[in-house]
């Protein structure tokens, strides 16, 4: 049974739930089942659960998560309490930058079931009905995006009896099991102060990420303390809130005349810095800033003799444990955060190198799959909750996920399920393309194209002839995988006709193709429609036209390098990735970047900040160029076969360069070094069980160390 608390006026605060209870003799197990229309958090005899925002973001039209936990060893004999506060979370709270609020429903509600097992076999169940007591919890107002207000002076009541009963609610709504990683605390930050006078206090935490502050208050009662927060400062060191749009991103306490301990349960913030004010009269103390992501270990690893690589490295994996909540988002600061197709099938190899996301992108497939519309579009976004329209929906290059993203997971973690899960929404989803087609080019409106790209291009028709391509080709690839041949080859055929569509229609003789820009370039060459030497002097051209700079935007950027490394020009490649000048990564770390940004000239020295409309500067999708390090530099090669091949690109422009990946079968160690005399000297290890080859394209090398034993 759902239960809701009965709204009336005096209501203010969050809605706390409660159940006493208590177990008998020889116990064995306590499990909770537990979900809400909303977002929860858990205590057990005063114990929290530490975990965020569950039960996680659906469609909750579809369907809710379940979550189960074990409990067992948090209990008494007798006198048990669990304590459950509800917010808004996606259900009821505002979403994305439509800025509307209760999309799914009109009141948060709670289903709980605590299961007891006995040793003799006996079970209990105590389920959330009208026995249970509410009341109201010292949170005055909870928002992912405006913030978290707390009175500490609130009167939570001791006294359960004299509380008055949950109401029944009747809701259908089908459960699924949760299955993946739970949002967590990632870390902790210390803070150094900027500025302080009496009643303000302005800090940076030396790193951009998404979390909350936490701080031990004590002051006069009824003093209040408020918290705002930024991404970055503007030129008088004042905190830049014009980015957040509507967000308030304030959080604040009501203090009880005690020693207060702020610690947020349903907000996040995108920020970096900081600003403590007090009314009244306060000491603060044990400021820090805690990190919250998703649960997922990072066992990817990357260094080179380049501070510049090493340094863009870092902000691309800060930039995936920031938007890794609940679902992959584009941004943790503004009003928007939402789940972006796009954004996710350009980064997910990328994200699959540095952490193990095979649970967590496996979620995500499955909201796709829930909310493919019933002509086969792919929302540019998931779970999806507005009008369609034509760039909500069937976008080259946003929706291709649904055959980017389990191929490239197959390719990782070796589960054929996935695939198998995911390719009647794929052939959809190609479906809907091939309706689209005239003389095999693909006909459908593309309002995003190379999405923030520095130049505009006429190159959208080879981008959705490509994004036609790449969709047919990997549906072949996984129906080869999963044991289809004859379909394999139904879409092997498929492919061949957009191939010949795109050389017959967009690509003149000499090579050339329409557009022009470098990454239609990049990307034919990547879904194989032209070969590296028909491409390769036309992208050194866009490259040169660009002032010897890169030009692409979300879709280009993750095949410009490794199409330089295809055509021989590794180099430039590496050029390209320790630039500092315009527009580049390194000239965003010049400007004080800790993660990706959103655009490449969301700051510049000569204009400033960029439209502040839409100028995140933690968005991962810019990052996508990580997957390069790792399988270019490192030079670990995935494939459909279960042996990795190790072919670094070595070039003088690094003295070095080592990392680590765990791939499904174990990690493998790769390092190279540029010896001072002729050559390099390469090491590759591996755990057993990881089956790996070298090749080294003919590279002189003074040694290469094989070893096959635990690293």
């Amino acid at each position: 049974m759902w239960i809701v608390r009965e709204f009336e006026k005096t209501n203010k605060n969050l809605p706390t739930f409660y159940k006493k209870f208590t177990v008998g003799n020889k116990i064995e197990k306590c499990e909770l089942k537990i979900s809400a229309l909303g977002i929860f958090s858990v205590k057990i005899n005063g114990r929290v659960i530490d975990e965020y925002f569950m039960p996680g973001w659906t469609n909750y039209n579809e369907y809710v998560h379940l979550c189960t936990y074990d409990l067992t060893r948090f209990l008494k004999k007798k006198d048990n309490l669990l304590e459950v506060t509800l917010s808004d979370g996606w259900y009821t709270g505002r979403l994305g930058y439509t800025r509307k609020s209760h999309v799914y429903g009109e009141k948060e509600a709670l289903f709980a079931e605590i299961v007891l097992s006995y040793k003799n076999g006996k079970e209990e169940k105590i389920s959330t009905d009208e026995t249970w007591k509410v009341g109201e919890s010292n949170i005055q107002t909870s928002s992912l995006f405006d913030g978290e207000k707390v009175d500490f002076t609130a009167d939570v009541c001791a006294d359960l009896d004299a509380l008055p009963c949950a109401k029944a609610y009747e809701k259908e709504i089908p459960f699924a099991p949760y299955d993946y990683e739970p949002v967590k605390k990632f870390g902790e930050l210390i803070p150094t102060v900027l500025y302080e006078t009496a009643d303000t206090i302005r800090l940076d935490f030396k790193q951009n990420f998404a979390g909350f502050i936490t701080l031990v208050a004590q002051g006069m009662k009824g003093s209040e303390i408020t918290i705002r927060h930024a991404e970055v400062l503007n030129q008088d060191g004042t905190l830049y809130y014009e980015n957040l749009r509507s967000v308030e991103a304030t959080d604040r306490m009501i203090l009880s005349g005690k020693k207060d301990v702020f610690d947020p349960k349903f907000t996040l913030h995108g920020f970096r810095y900081a600003e403590i004010t007090v009314m009244g009269a306060a000491k603060i103390s044990a400021i820090k800033g805690v990190v919250l992501s998703q649960e997922i270990p990072y066992d990817g690893k990357f260094e080179c003799s380049s501070e510049i690589i090493n340094k863009i490295y870092q902000n691309v994996k800060w930039g995936q444990i920031s938007n890794f909540v609940s679902i992959p988002t584009d941004c943790p600061q503004r009003d928007e955060r939402l789940g972006w197709t796009g954004d996710a099938q350009v980064f997910c190899n990328s994200a699959m190198f540095n952490s193990d996301c095979k649970r967590f992108f496996a979620n995500y497939l499955k909201l796709i799959r829930t909310d493919i519309l019933p002509d086969g579009k792919i929302p540019s976004f998931v779970p999806f909750f507005i009008p369609v329209s034509a760039s909500t929906a069937g976008v080259p290059g946003w929706a291709d996920s649904i055959c980017v993203i389990p191929y490239t997971h197959y390719l990782h973690y070796g589960d054929a399920q996935v695939l198998k899960d995911n390719l009647p929404y794929a052939v959809r989803h190609l479906d809907y393309y091939l309706s689209k087609c005239e003389n095999g080019l693909l006909k459908v409106e593309n309002p995003f194209g190379d999405w923030l790209s520095v130049k505009k291009h006429d190159d959208i028709a080879g981008i959705n002839q490509c994004s036609l391509g790449l969709s047919a080709l990997l549906i072949s690839k996984m129906y080869a995988i999963v044991g289809e041949e004859v379909n394999a080859e139904k879409y092997a055929k498929i492919y061949e006709d957009a191939k010949s569509a795109f050389r017959a229609y967009l690509m003149d003789e000499d090579g050339k193709i329409a557009g022009d820009s470098q990454t239609i370039y990049c990307l034919a060459l990547s879904v194989g429609f032209v070969t590296a030497a028909e491409i390769k002097p036309h992208l050194l051209k866009a490259i040169e036209e660009g002032d010897g700079k890169l030009t692409t935007g979300f879709i280009g950027v993750r095949h410009l390098l490794p199409a330089l490394c295809a055509i021989g020009e590794n180099g430039l490649a590496y050029k390209l990735m320790q630039e500092t000048e315009y527009p580049s990564w390194g000239y965003t770390i010049r400007q004080g970047a800790t993660t990706i940004w959103e655009r490449w000239n969301g700051y510049t020295e000569e204009n400033g900040f960029e439209t502040p409309s839409m100028n995140s500067f933690n968005h991962y999708s810019l990052g996508s160029c990580a997957e390069w390090l790792y399988s270019h530099v490192l030079g670990i090669k995935l494939s459909e076969g279960k042996t990795l091949v190790v072919s670094p690109e070595l070039n003088g422009a690094l003295a070095y360069a080592k990392g680590e990946y765990r791939y499904q079968t174990g990690k493998i160690r790769v390092q190279w070094v540029r010896l001072k005399g002729k050559g390099y000297l390469v090491k590759v290890r591996a755990e057993k069980g990881v089956s790996f080859e070298c090749d080294f394209k003919g590279r002189e090398l003074v040694s290469m160390k094989r070893k096959g034993n635990k690293i």
